[in-house]
């Protein structure tokens, strides 16, 4: 099989010798614009706020804010339910551009778990993954941002082992990468990639729907972990 892991390829001069620099196993995140947008937007952020009333709050590694139970593809409301039925298509492109996949996966295979956060000002979330058996991708949708420079940037973090533990004053070139917020726009990436949400400075209540998924196809077992999905515990069971 043909290799299809990327890599950048930088190559320059130095005096009379020939310097090639490979950025070797990339992490593939996907950025999605969503067109329509702004057209769905006021009922998805009617039905999560009023979500907010009526479910209490998970403690995950949010610091402040409502952070709603994982059921939110379960959930009847229209909005959030077109919302929840838009994501496997996009989980596939972006498997397709992770993996040495001969097929593209099938999109109606992919299993999900959805929730909503709604942060106030201050309110952020620590440094975490969300790498667990059967859990192979991880996304955020930017549902309301509350406006420009009002901070709430997620900081993707370089998790490899030497980066956690190196201690050095000359800092690595790429320790961390910052996504500015922006309404409409959904990014998609391994569970594995470490990440944190900057405290919120706007006023507004910040709104952003996040996910994990699995796909029969891809599957990760995480050792001393249990299984997340009761289609994995069931494919474990069998080759246990």
């Amino acid at each position: 099989m043909q290799n299809r892991y990327h890599f950048a390829r930088f190559a320059y001069c130095f005096g009379e010798n020939m310097h090639e620099v490979l950025s070797l196993f990339p992490s593939q995140v996907l950025r999605v614009t969503w067109p329509d947008a702004a057209e769905f937007a006021p009922g998805l952020i009617a039905e999560v706020l009023q979500l907010r009333q009526q479910l209490p709050s998970a403690s995950k590694t949010n610091v402040g804010g409502w952070h709603s139970p994982s059921v939110l593809q379960e959930r009847p409301e229209p909005a959030i339910s077109r919302f929840v039925s838009q994501i496997p298509a996009h989980l596939s492109v972006w498997a397709q551009h992770y993996f040495a996949i001969d097929t593209p996966l099938d999109p109606s295979l992919w299993q999900l778990e959805v929730w909503a956060n709604c942060n106030e000002t201050g309110h952020f979330n620590k440094a975490h993954d969300h790498f667990r058996s059967g859990v192979v991708v991880s996304g955020f949708y930017y549902l309301r941002c509350g406006g420009d420079d009002v901070g709430g940037e997620t900081v993707f973090i370089n998790q490899q082992s030497c980066p956690l533990n190196i201690h050095s004053p000359v800092p690595l070139r790429e320790q961390s990468f910052s996504v500015t917020p922006q309404d409409g726009d959904m990014y998609i990436f391994p569970s594995w990639l470490g990440h944190r949400v900057n405290p919120y400075r706007g006023s507004a209540t910040r709104i952003s729907l996040a996910f994990n998924a699995s796909h029969p196809a891809l599957q990760v077992v995480k050792k001393t972990d249990k299984p997340r999905f009761s289609a994995i515990r069931k494919i474990l069971r069998k080759i246990s």
